[in-house]
């Protein structure tokens, strides 16, 4: 009995604090999943599918910003680390949560809508996917925004994902940047809450309630979006995704 007592306090002490409104702030936290990326991340020839579909052309600036960050030939400004930094040093200096980070896959595609693409980086600590770092290009700058891994599982290509607190505290949202902070416009998400003995589950769409049919149907048409690719980072896939084609 002890021991169950202990879980369930360590369990919620790693819960991520997200708060259920249509534009809210995602609080950074060391909670992990289990859940890991499935491995589409063979090396491709062309432009990454996440983003094939036609890009403003000033956009190849900012995917050359991105692969210098990423072959550490450039800093970008991390906004936990509140400086700037180069990627190895963002992954060695232990200021966030006492860990180092090791990038395994990346990907590419516009998350906010702007047709401008942003990088997303998974980070694993002790070869345990942990954390995402979202690379945003702003005012001639890169920014990282560091993201608990249960916080963006099941990335689809139109930028949409799902994010949990739980078995029956989740939901699916988008991201909004800001210069020091990134938001979460929320979409859609389901909570629970207790009623003497029994729990009450609520479902909300666009903040407003619905009943578990609709909510259920909105499951399935997110989870009928097209997933985003993701590839081994290499400095082969690195370049051959981040490197400007002709038109």
């Amino acid at each position: 009995m002890k021991s169950r007592i202990m879980y369930i306090l360590l369990v919620f002490l790693l819960s991520t604090s997200i708060t259920a409104c249509s534009s809210s702030k995602i609080n950074h936290s060391s909670s992990a999943s289990n859940s890991k990326i499935t491995d589409t991340s063979l090396s491709s020839d062309s432009k990454s599918d996440n983003i094939k579909t036609a890009m403003p052309s000033n956009n190849n600036t900012v995917l050359e910003a991105y692969k210098a960050v990423l072959l550490n030939d450039a800093e970008f400004f991390s906004i936990d680390n509140k400086k700037k930094l180069s990627l190895d040093d963002f992954l060695t200096n232990k200021e966030i949560y006492g860990a180092d980070f090791k990038v395994t896959h990346f990907t590419v595609l516009d998350m906010d809508g702007d047709e401008v693409p942003e990088v997303v980086l998974e980070l694993a600590v002790d070869d345990n996917p942990s954390f995402y770092e979202v690379l945003h290009y702003m005012d001639d700058t890169v920014y990282g925004y560091n993201i608990v891994y249960r916080g963006l599982e099941g990335l689809k290509t139109d930028g949409t994902f799902q994010y949990s607190n739980g078995a029956a505290d989740n939901g699916y949202g988008k991201l909004k940047f800001q210069l020091n902070a990134y938001e979460t416009d929320i979409l859609g998400y389901m909570k629970s809450s207790q009623n003497n003995d029994n729990i009450i589950i609520s479902y909300f769409i666009n903040n407003k309630s619905v009943t578990e049919e609709s909510y259920n149907y909105f499951i399935k048409e997110q989870d009928e979006k097209k997933d985003v690719v993701w590839y081994e980072f290499s400095q082969k896939n690195v370049e051959t995704e981040l490197t400007v084609h002709p038109q």
